[in-house]
């Protein structure tokens, strides 16, 4: 088992050597009532490919061991995966970085996309609830939406780190 703490975090007064990184900078279009934003605003901001690539090899040099890529949605719930690809790619040929992608709600091309690129494992949120998910997401689609996001990762065989989201709903379980 490998376990990094995030680089937003500190713990005993060490910091994580494994930052998060936003690709659409402070922006996201659902605001999604849990956290409207909020988590954005610790993250590295960048906004085009090229400044990933100068972000991730800045973060190797410092001795970081892993990047997690995020970001905010569109108001479909998905990141803009296909620009950045690439940049992925280029970035695990020449680091060693340890590449987590946030992967928002995703289709069977970006999956694939992130597993070509390289990166080594997809973080999803999972909820369960229909309600929960159009209320506190901001989303026009169901559940129906999460197991397909899983059905395209477990397709593309990148390996799926889930985050089970109890109480998302105000504290409902």
């Amino acid at each position: 088992m490998t376990i990094f703490l995030p680089g937003m975090f500190i713990q005993n007064g060490v910091s994580g050597k494994y930052p998060a990184v936003s690709i659409t900078g402070s922006r996201c279009d659902l605001m999604c009532d849990h956290c409207q934003g909020k988590l954005l605003e610790p993250m590295i901001s960048v906004d085009d490919p090229e400044a990933l690539y100068e972000t991730c090899l800045a973060l190797e040099q410092k001795g970081h061991k892993g990047v997690l890529l995020s970001g905010g949605c569109n108001r479909d719930g998905c990141l803009p995966w296909e620009r950045f690809l690439p940049v992925i790619r280029a970035v695990k040929e020449k680091t060693r970085l340890f590449i987590s992608a946030h992967a928002g709600f995703i289709g069977e091309k970006d999956a694939l996309g992130l597993k070509q690129a390289g990166v080594d494992q997809a973080l999803v949120d999972v909820i369960g609830d229909d309600a929960s998910l159009r209320r506190i997401y901001h989303v026009p689609y169901g559940v129906e939406r999460v197991v397909s996001g899983l059905d395209a990762l477990q397709k593309a065989r990148l390996p799926i780190v889930p985050h089970i989201v109890c109480g998302i709903d105000y504290g409902q379980i």
